[in-house]
């Protein structure tokens, strides 16, 4: 059993995961699920590469889709691994644990100890027969987005490994222009580290060179021309944001979803929350918050339901053909301009 350092560069610790881990306790089925596939397919690597040698062809399976034949995978678990200690069986993206199935349920409690089961799934339901069965014998590790906190350590702890420290204005701005998914955010530290080869640390300036801001930030920055009545702004805006080959409707449900966010923080606000709190409860980075409320500070509850509305009745308008996507788009922009 080797490659236990890979558990130690994975950004989630999952409690029971390492624990057992640790103690050397191995099930037969794990089942890693959450919005995280970046952690999830590291996961699966590790975890493969703990139960099969590099290479292993012969012992190691993969299935994904919906479509899988659930008979033919257990048929496989029941066959003895070749010259090899396991046989893994790596099924993705499957829904076997959304809905029922009494097959997989019944044999979970049963899967031969030369056999290991790993499961990458999005969704599962916890209320279901296989993954209470998994609960009882195997391992279930949820992968989720991760806090302000913790994702701000990771980034600075994996620049630290390229000798790249960052300053704080920096890391704020990328914080902002990053968004959820891990592997968008390797990614964009991957060109970051690369574009300050040579330099003695990133600043705000390379953050700008090499993380393009995202349309969200041109979207608020059209909402707040929008609130304060400054239409031609608000045009110049829409011009730009169709320049960097946004369509219409794009546009359009970017805008009716940011509105949405500013009307979600004024009634949070109203609470007297901190943009921490709302950033949890709404299940979103807290820099997101930070951005809108300011907007949403200066606008009423029924200005922003108002225009929500608005946005949806052009979306219906524009999806009937009753209007062109970029007049309809553009009419709207001068109609919610107009109102206060």
């Amino acid at each position: 059993m080797q490659n236990f350092h890979y558990f130690y560069v994975i950004i989630v610790v999952m409690k029971l995961l390492e624990a057992d881990i640790k103690k050397g306790i191995y099930r037969n089925i794990y089942v890693l699920w959450g919005v995280q596939n970046y952690q999830r397919n590291r996961y699966v690597k590790a975890l493969t590469g703990i139960f099969a040698a590099a290479g292993d062809t012969m012992n190691v399976t993969h299935f994904s889709g919906r479509k899988i034949d659930i008979k033919e995978v257990l048929a496989l678990a029941d066959t003895m691994p070749f010259l090899a200690e396991k046989r893994v069986i790596v099924l993705e993206d499957t829904d076997l644990f959304s809905k029922a199935c009494e097959e997989l349920a019944d044999y979970i409690p049963n899967i031969p100890e030369s056999t290991v089961m790993i499961f990458s799934e999005e969704k599962i339901d916890m209320r279901l027969k296989q993954s209470k069965a998994v609960k009882s014998t195997g391992c279930i590790a949820e992968f989720g987005n991760l806090s302000e906190e913790s994702l701000r350590d990771w980034i600075i702890k994996r620049l630290g490994k390229e000798h790249r420290p960052i300053t704080g204005d920096a890391l704020d701005l990328f914080m902002e222009r990053c968004g959820n998914d891990m592997w968008e955010i390797s990614n964009d530290l991957e060109k970051i580290i690369s574009y300050t080869f040579g330099k003695d640390g990133i600043r705000t300036s390379d953050i700008e060179a090499t993380i393009p801001a995202p349309p969200e930030d041109a979207i608020f920055a059209m909402i707040d021309a929008i609130l304060a009545g400054q239409t031609q702004k608000a045009l110049v805006y829409y011009t730009d944001l169709l320049a960097l080959r946004s369509d219409p409707m794009g546009i359009l449900s970017l805008l009716r979803e940011q509105l949405r966010l500013l009307l979600h923080v004024k009634e949070l606000d109203g609470e007297h929350m901190s943009t921490a709190e709302m950033a949890k409860l709404l299940t979103m980075r807290e820099p997101r918050v930070r951005m809108a409320l300011p907007a949403a500070k200066k606008s009423s509850k029924i200005s922003l339901t108002q225009k929500v509305t608005m946005c949806a009745d052009t979306d219906e308008r524009i999806k009937s053909g009753l209007i062109d996507p970029q007049i309809g788009v553009e009419t709207l922009i001068l109609e919610m301009a107009g109102r206060k």
